[in-house]
């Protein structure tokens, strides 16, 4: 990549950081004057639970959105966590969140076998995946199911709280404060960068293109499982289709945040204003009374600014690897 390719790549990235930052305080000051209810304590502490699950998520879709990857099984490995977690509460307790975890790892250790053995491109094959865990966790739970009482204690930590802060939203900042560490000060997380900007030098330069990969699919499958996990302490419930929705709105986050199409260059802290903004426009629209259906015109035209202002016109056959 020439040095005017790169100091394009990175104004547009750039531009798309102020836009988005302005759009979301604008969306703010909006609302506000629309309901001034909206910046209540307890609104704020319906924002940022809302917005721990899909945080949590959206940081594993960061780490493989910037190798220029896709993974569509999110929502449906969200799902069967949800399910799963409450379906092994009567059995094993607490250890039932550390099964769950490394089922979400394993989740991601099958999709990047796959993808980096058979070369098969990470949106069809996630896509494939994301039907199997949906039927997976169709099998395991017909319909939603409230946690029995006998069981609630395992998840009566979702109701502790610091101010408008409960303990899952501190949770998520934790997590994505541990995942943006590794990003910009790990060998793995500089190894993201250089295989999404240019695969074929960072092959060349000795990075362990397959492994890089597998982890990060790993690390995708573990922050969906958390985010399935913190689902059931959320809706106190288990549902087969609970995360379905969270797919389009963790990867919404990443390009929102400015995460690159083609992969190369990001940041987990752009991916929480992504978040952020995802969760306010969501909020706000049901605060101020607006149709749902609303809500999905404005992130698509996001969507849509974020893909004109992060794809390089000439890689485009290169978005999604």
């Amino acid at each position: 990549m020439s040095i005017g390719k790169l100091k394009l790549n990175i104004s547009k990235n750039d531009l798309l950081s102020q836009i988005n930052l302005i759009t979301f305080i604008l969306l703010i000051v909006v609302f506000y004057i629309i309901n001034p209810s909206f910046l209540n304590n307890y609104n704020l502490k319906t924002l940022l639970l809302g917005m721990a699950p899909l945080l949590v998520m959206a940081c594993g879709a960061t780490y493989v959105r910037l190798l220029g990857s896709l993974d569509l099984s999110m929502g449906a490995v969200c799902s069967c966590a949800n399910v799963l977690l409450v379906t092994l509460f009567p059995y094993t307790g607490f250890l039932s969140y550390i099964i769950v975890t490394i089922f979400g790892i394993l989740t991601g250790l099958v999709l990047g076998f796959i993808h980096t053995k058979y070369k098969v491109p990470s949106f069809i094959l996630s896509l494939g995946m994301m039907n199997v865990y949906s039927s997976i966790a169709l099998l395991i739970m017909r319909a939603p199911v409230p946690v029995p009482k006998d069981e609630r204690y395992l998840i009566d930590w979702g109701k502790i709280s610091y101010g408008i802060f409960s303990l899952m939203t501190i949770l998520a900042l934790i997590i994505m404060i541990i995942f943006y560490f590794i990003q910009k000060a790990t060998p793995f997380g500089r190894s993201l960068n250089l295989i999404g900007a240019n695969e074929r030098a960072a092959r060349i330069s000795g990075v362990s293109i397959n492994k890089t990969k597998i982890i990060a699919f790993m690390m995708c499958g573990m922050t969906s499982a958390v985010a399935g996990m913190m689902l059931t302490a959320k809706l106190k419930s288990a549902d087969p289709a609970s995360g379905n929705a969270y797919t389009l709105l963790a990867v919404a986050s990443v390009l929102l945040g400015g995460t690159s199409m083609t992969g190369g260059t990001g940041s987990i802290l752009k991916t929480l204003v992504g978040v952020s903004m995802v969760t306010v426009i969501n909020n706000g629209m049901t605060i101020i009374g607006v149709d749902a259906f609303w809500s999905q015109i404005v992130f698509g035209s996001l969507i849509l600014l974020s893909m004109v202002l992060t794809t390089d016109k000439k890689s485009r056959n290169l978005v999604v690897k």
